[in-house]
């Protein structure tokens, strides 16, 4: 009993587990839940649409978390941080894509709408299949590489052994070598020898020295007998050749003083012009050391920057490079890196293929019942927007009956009190006239004072006069203005 509980549970989890998978892929597709109810056999299309961005999204995680690796050279946890968001931004598009494609009512405009769209897909798909189609061949790719930085390096040497600027830096090394030496020697033996007056009397003692050693054989030789006469012992040759070698010792001996008294002359006169070519051969010495050492400074920040270039030459852009190279030399490697990109970017963009194919066919049910959805929800906003607009009227027409009503009522105690002040004006001007009236009854001769009976002359009496101005007397009032119609005494 407690294994098939745990198995009912077990498969209670996984229905669970696939069902909640089944709803986010639903919402990746953007379907409309309320019109899969009416058609559940639709969930499943919608689901594997879903599916279907999603394994294009992981694709193009995987692409951008190798492309980040090689060209930046990123921590591979960062590399992975850089696909994710790289993921999702594919998933973004490749769903509002999907989501955007709309169905016309003719197949020319429907392709028409989805052709942009397809084109950025396979933009987008080419982007993405670009670093997968690298690590696929990276093996082939890497060899071409390093062999493209070994001809880039003979070629920068070249260039180097070429450069005007480091030919002649071996001659120059060499002249610092020998005025550091001539620096340091400063006037030797050679230098006094190499003077012409000393050269010309070394010559000249070498040659009477030669003389003086011929002449001294000679002496020995005819001296034994062995030479010239042959006859031994001191005799008249004997005699003259000893005077021979005399005369030439004389001339040695005084050759030599010569030769010694010009040397130190010479070298005393070699020792001033010394000092003064010592300073200009060390300031020559010291513009050329400089002059080699920034050559030398210039060459090394070149190589390093050759060697910092060649190490960045595996980026992107070089294995590219090299992807390209081997397609040249082997037409089967093309084949195959066309190949392999083609697919990789028809997977890009099977999405928003699929669903032009879909639009271009007839409509299906899911499709039908969101055209009628979409209809529905029209009607609904029409009928609220109707209800509203009528309300409004109807609530725009009380409101204009009342301001009327309003105005009417006003109208009316607006008359009301006109007609109030006006009797009451006519009531005060009334009494004036009457006090008036008797006043002047009173003071004229024969005429009788009110209520004391008619004028002899047949004047009107009080009573009469008081009848005009009474308010039965007045005319109508006219309902229009509230004023009287006619014109009266005291209107007068």
């Amino acid at each position: 009993m407690q294994a098939s509980a745990r198995s009912s549970v077990g498969a209670a989890l996984r229905r669970l587990n696939r069902r909640a998978i089944a709803e986010q892929l639903l919402t990746v597709a953007g379907a409309n839940r309320d019109v899969l109810q009416e058609a559940p056999k639709e969930r499943t299309k919608q689901v594997a649409m879903g599916a279907v961005l999603v394994s294009t999204a992981a694709i193009a995680v995987v692409s951008a978390t190798y492309a980040l690796h090689l060209a930046l050279h990123l921590w591979w946890p960062f590399a992975v941080l850089g696909g994710l968001a790289w993921g999702l931004v594919i998933l973004n598009l490749d769903r509002w894509l999907v989501v955007s494609s709309p169905r016309l009512k003719t197949k020319g405009g429907t392709l028409a709408m989805a052709l942009p769209r397809v084109l950025l897909a396979i933009l987008i798909g080419a982007v993405v299949s670009t670093p997968l189609t690298l690590a696929v061949f990276s093996a082939e790719i890497n060899t071409e590489v390093r062999q493209m930085a070994a001809e880039d390096e003979d070629l920068f040497n070249e260039q180097l052994a070429e450069d005007s600027r480091y030919k002649e830096l071996p001659a120059k090394k060499q002249q610092i070598e020998q005025l550091e030496v001539s620096v340091a020697e400063g006037i030797t033996p050679a230098d006094v020898a190499q003077d012409p007056a000393v050269a010309d009397l070394q010559q000249r003692l070498d040659e009477v020295t030669a003389q003086y050693d011929a002449a001294v054989a000679a002496l020995l030789c005819e001296a034994d007998g062995t030479c010239g006469t042959g006859d031994a012992g001191m005799g008249p040759a004997t005699a003259a050749r000893m005077a021979d070698r005399d005369r030439l010792e004389g001339e040695r001996d005084a050759l030599t003083q010569q030769l010694e008294a010009t040397k130190t002359r010479v070298e005393a006169q070699l020792t001033s012009e010394e000092a003064r070519k010592a300073a200009d051969e060390q300031a020559r010495l010291n513009a050329l050391e400089a002059e080699v050492a920034d050559t030398e400074r210039q060459r090394a920040e070149e190589i390093a920057a050759h060697r910092e270039s060649v190490g960045n030459s595996d980026g992107i852009l070089a294995r590219l490079t090299a992807l390209e190279r081997l397609g040249e030399d082997d037409p089967a490697a093309a084949t195959a890196h066309w190949l392999l990109f083609a697919f990789m970017t028809a997977l890009e963009c099977l999405p928003i293929i699929f669903k032009t194919m879909l639009a271009l066919a007839p409509p299906s049910l899911y499709e039908r019942l969101v055209a009628l959805e979409e209809e529905k929800a029209e009607a609904r906003v029409r009928l609220r927007m109707q209800t509203e607009y009528e309300e409004a009227e109807t609530l725009a027409r009380s409101a204009l009956a009342a301001a009327e009503a309003r105005a009417a009522r006003t109208l009316e105690a607006e008359s009301r009190a006109t007609g109030m002040v006006l009797d009451a004006q006519l009531a005060v001007t009334h009494d004036g006239v009457r006090r008036w009236r008797d006043e002047q009854l009173g003071r004229v001769p024969g005429v009788a004072p009110p209520g004391q009976g008619a004028d002899p002359h047949g004047s009107a009496s009080a009573d009469d006069l008081d009848a005009l101005y009474e308010p039965d007397a007045l005319e109508s009032e006219d309902p229009r203005d509230g004023r009287l119609a006619g014109s009266s005494p005291a209107s007068m």
